[in-house]
């Protein structure tokens, strides 16, 4: 089964064993997911799950009490790819990006996508051609995503020789 990262445990939220969740992309996305996947943790089922600040709080079965949950904090929290809902055209994953090629707008092959990083405020598409790894800002006008297809990317000059 494929797993997509969805947040970073934050810290511990409250004396019951809930967790604070940092998540990448829309929370409402994750509200009706019925378990998560937590780094080195393994599967755990959802008890209770609200949004919070940016992010949401969770109560995970078997994470009952003020320090177990600190034991998770920095942990890398993943959902089940089956699990999350279908999204509208023109809207993606990050793990629907991973494997794309990154074309030019005149067809030039740059390399392809072999990682997504959500750095919060701007996030970043990691490309590779041959040896050579460059990140690019994922952000119009310089990136078009064409999803199941391609990245078109208008780069500005020199951003590649970083």
């Amino acid at each position: 089964m494929e797993v997509t990262r969805i947040a970073t445990v934050q810290d511990a939220f409250g004396i019951q064993g809930a967790i604070k969740l940092y998540t990448l992309g829309d929370t409402a996305r994750y509200l009706n997911l019925t378990r998560l996947q937590i780094e080195g943790v393994g599967t755990l089922k959802i008890k209770k799950l609200e949004v919070y600040e940016v992010g949401m709080v969770v109560e995970l079965v078997g994470i009952s009490s003020r320090s177990l949950a600190e034991r998770l904090k920095g942990k890398q929290v993943y959902a089940f790819d089956e699990d999350l809902p279908p999204l509208e055209e023109g809207v993606y994953y990050y793990h629907d990006l991973i494997g794309l090629p990154v074309r030019s707008p005149q067809g030039e092959d740059l390399g392809k996508v072999i990682d997504v990083h959500d750095h919060g405020h701007q996030d970043t598409l990691e490309v590779r051609k041959g040896l050579k790894k460059y990140l690019v800002p994922l952000q119009a006008p310089y990136v078009e995503v064409r999803p199941k297809e391609c990245i078109v990317l208008d780069a500005p000059e020199g951003l590649l020789e970083i």
